[in-house]
């Protein structure tokens, strides 16, 4: 994907991005596009401020 997601691309894309990187990312894709927000896949697949809970 390049440059600022669209929709075409995530649903064309759906199976790949989930397979890669995870229910969450495709959640997040489709939550910033329902929102109507501009972004980019790595802004949406890469989420900084995420915390990520290890079980032992």
């Amino acid at each position: 994907m390049r440059g600022v997601i669209t929709g075409r691309e995530v649903l064309e894309n759906l199976g790949i991005i989930y397979r890669e990187f995870g229910a969450a990312c495709v959640m997040r894709c489709l939550w910033v596009l329902a929102r109507g927000r501009s972004t980019t896949f790595l802004e949406v697949a890469c989420q900084p401020g995420l915390k990520q809970t290890h079980y032992s």
